[in-house]
């Protein structure tokens, strides 16, 4: 009889490319790993891995094998998940991870919902760049993650929550109309708070510089949507924000919010779960609450 545990091991490591990757999201060690690689091997009579100093790379036999466990390692969660509805309500812990613009707009009274709602789940939440979020599904550091697409998705289930138009926020000093779409172009001396290379929207945005849809003056880098807006609250600089973090900023007197009318820029904002693992009710039924707040989230006013 095959040993589940190898087969999560195999997963990990046909996901990872590499042995030493899968180790360290495993939280074992790399001898250990290829020795229960190897043994599946023999078991099954096959060889699933070629080994090269890049890595590894997958056999035709250990792509059939991914697809067959990929399905009977989310049979076995499901099967675990499915009978905590005979446990007498919901409970248990769970660990979302969400990105940043979520925690600074929606989150936080949709969570007081939902504690008041199942006051017996344990709730941990773990605020990051989707890239990172991605990793933490993966290697089971989170239950789920809601963030942008990351750059990678092999493992990795995805579903498409909410499509949120970008806004420029400025300072009050900055002395823009509230609400009236721009052309970026077209601001004068645009000063332009920008988040790291690890941000999907950083290269978004480079990719309009670098064609001419703006032109900004100077750029600063701030890794950190709390620190930014304490920043562009208080200086003549601008950042660009997904409308769904600006949602609690409505009746604030620190900032100017104005739509993007070109170029139009846009973000997505997904569900990310493991392909090996099913959800359990509790993190099932906060992702629900959550996609809901998000698509009833008010759309914030516009000026032609």
């Amino acid at each position: 009889m095959l040993d589940i545990r190898k087969l999560r091991y195999f997963v990990a490591v046909y996901e990872s490319g590499s042995i030493s990757k899968a180790a360290e999201r495993e939280h074992i060690a790399q001898p250990a790993l290829t020795v229960h690689i190897q043994q599946l091997e023999e078991e099954l009579k096959v060889k699933l891995f070629e080994r090269s100093a890049q890595g590894v790379s997958p056999t035709p036999a250990a792509t059939n094998l991914y697809g067959m466990s990929l399905d009977l390692l989310k049979r076995l969660d499901t099967l675990g998940a499915q009978m905590q509805q005979y446990s007498g309500g919901v409970g248990g812990a769970i660990t979302a991870g969400i990105m940043p613009s979520i925690c600074h707009g929606p989150l936080a009274p949709m969570l007081a919902r939902y504690t008041d709602a199942y006051p017996n789940v344990a709730v941990r939440i773990v605020e990051a760049l989707s890239g990172t979020l991605a990793e933490w599904v993966l290697s089971g550091a989170v239950d789920f993650a809601i963030c942008n697409r990351p750059a990678s998705t092999r493992g990795l289930d995805l579903r498409l929550l909410l499509s949120d138009q970008l806004m420029l926020v400025s300072g009050r000093t900055r002395g823009l109309i509230p609400f009236a779409a721009l052309s970026l172009r077209e601001v004068d001396n645009l000063k332009l708070v920008l988040p790291s290379h690890n941000h999907f929207l950083r290269h978004t945005l480079e990719h309009h510089v670098n064609r001419g849809d703006l032109r900004p003056a100077q750029t600063l880098e701030i890794d950190g949507q709390g620190a930014t807006l304490q920043f562009v609250a208080h200086s003549d600089w601008s950042t660009i924000l997904p409308s769904i973090a600006l949602v609690r900023e409505l009746e604030s007197q620190r900032f100017t919010i104005n739509p993007i009318r070109e170029p139009g820029l846009r973000t997505e904002i997904y569900e990310l779960r493991s392909s090996r693992h099913a959800l359990s009710a509790a993190s099932t039924r906060f992702v629900a609450m959550l996609e809901e707040d998000l698509r009833a989230a008010p759309a914030l006013p516009q000026k032609d």
